[in-house]
């Protein structure tokens, strides 16, 4: 689970645009979300491990819109119920280490197997991360109310964080369990469309993504 700043996205578009026009788009902020990491590393002594990592991140909120449609004179002909998505996510790559804090208390040499057992230490990473804001109408009976568009950008991704660790067997599969938690800095430039222009809502506010905030989950790794 990750907290995210996202100020400009909810000021500059949600806030300011889309809980404005009529109908209402979507009036509540993107402020969490989920992420899944993935990372392959070696651990060439004991104090500390280096490697890759990937991830993927999400933040989305999600409406149900009703446009009424009118004739000229201003009387209903129909209302059409719609669906509406704002989503933004990330794909990011870098390198990534974790020095052991337990290593440097002599916790592997302790005679009680639990102590010898857990592991903690601070984590840090960085990449490159690969961001992306959607927004897409859909209206079944009004084809021409539906839209679809996408900004992106590319940017640093950084992480500063904790980790504790248990190794519950002594396999080769599935032999530690742990949890981590800290603070992730990623925030983008200003967000630019399919055509290379930037997104700025109402022709003044450029808006740009910001996953900074903290972090938490749990991960299993799989072998020594």
């Amino acid at each position: 689970m990750n907290r995210y700043s996202m100020g400009d996205l909810n000021e500059f578009y949600i806030d300011s645009f889309a809980s404005q026009v009529n109908p209402k788009i979507v009036e509540r902020n993107i402020k969490s979300g989920q992420s899944f990491n993935l990372s392959l590393r070696y651990k060439p002594v004991g104090l500390f491990d280096i490697g890759l990592y990937g991830n993927y991140q999400y933040g989305n909120v999600k409406s149900s819109p009703v446009y009424v449609e009118t004739d000229e004179f201003g009387a209903m002909i129909a209302e059409h119920q719609g669906s509406y998505e704002l989503r933004t996510e990330a794909i990011g790559v870098g390198i990534s280490s974790t020095w052991y804090l337990s290593h440097l208390l002599n916790l592997q040499n302790k005679e009680k197997k639990y102590l010898q057992c857990l592991h903690f230490g601070v984590e840090l990473s960085g990449g490159v991360g690969f961001s992306k804001a959607k927004t897409e109408m859909r209206f079944k009976t009004f084809p021409i109310g539906s839209f679809y568009e996408y900004f992106d950008s590319r940017d640093f991704q950084g992480q500063i964080g904790l980790k504790v660790e248990y190794d519950f067997t002594k396999t080769q599969i599935f032999s530690t369990f742990g949890i981590r938690f800290g603070y992730q800095y990623f925030k983008t430039k200003t967000l630019r469309d399919r055509l290379d222009n930037d997104w700025v809502v109402l022709s003044k506010y450029p808006v740009n993504l910001d996953f900074s905030g903290f972090y938490f989950g749990i991960y299993l790794k799989i072998g020594k």
